[in-house]
């Protein structure tokens, strides 16, 4: 018994000299953390209208540049070119429109060429006249071309489209005829056309 008396004694002594317990007042945790970054695109027409000229007949057409900017070296792209109708009016019955010429629309990259061998010209895979991009505009499509950026591991710049459209009456009524041109864009992940 008195043992227990005296260690409770030494413990109470001990206590008395070491004051208040202190809590820790800082501390620190760590969470490792990730993210995965995906294949991303961005697209818009470099200029909203392009002025086409004038023309009486024959072949006529001219640039219409997109820029695109994307995280991958490859991106895959389709045309759309509608027919050009007076007035902007694409359900005008009075007057046809002026049609396509059916040689397909070349592809001109800044700083990409397609891949595999293939032209720069994408051949229209349409037929007949569907809508445009919902434009209410008639037209045709092209195939799916890849272009490889030589960008290191990004696509960044313009690509301008060259479609040609064919006015073969002598006698079509003057004014402005107008319509849509249209460019999808699509990435490529894993450095292979999929």
């Amino acid at each position: 018994m008195k043992r227990v008396l005296v260690v409770a004694a030494i413990a109470c002594v001990a206590l008395a000299l070491s004051g208040p317990a202190q809590a820790d007042r800082e501390d620190c945790a760590v969470a490792h953390v990730f993210v995965n970054v995906v294949p991303n695109i961005s697209i818009s027409a470099t200029n909203s209208s392009v002025d086409l000229g004038t023309i009486q007949t024959g072949d006529f057409g001219s640039g219409v540049s997109f820029r695109i900017d994307a995280n991958t070296e490859q991106v895959k792209f389709r045309a759309g070119v509608s027919q050009l109708f007076k007035g902007n009016v694409p359900t005008n019955p009075t007057v046809d429109p002026i049609d396509l010429k059916d040689n397909g629309v070349v592809m001109v990259a800044e700083s990409a060429m397609p891949i595999g061998g293939h032209s720069s010209t994408a051949v229209y895979t349409s037929e007949g006249y569907k809508e445009i991009a919902g434009t209410g505009f008639p037209g045709r499509t092209t195939e799916w071309v890849t272009f490889e950026s030589s960008q290191n591991n990004h696509f960044s710049q313009d690509i301008t489209l060259y479609p040609t459209w064919y006015q073969g009456d002598p006698e079509k009524p003057i004014g402005e005829y107008s319509g849509v041109v249209a460019l999808w864009a699509m990435v490529v992940s894993g450095g292979s056309d999929d």
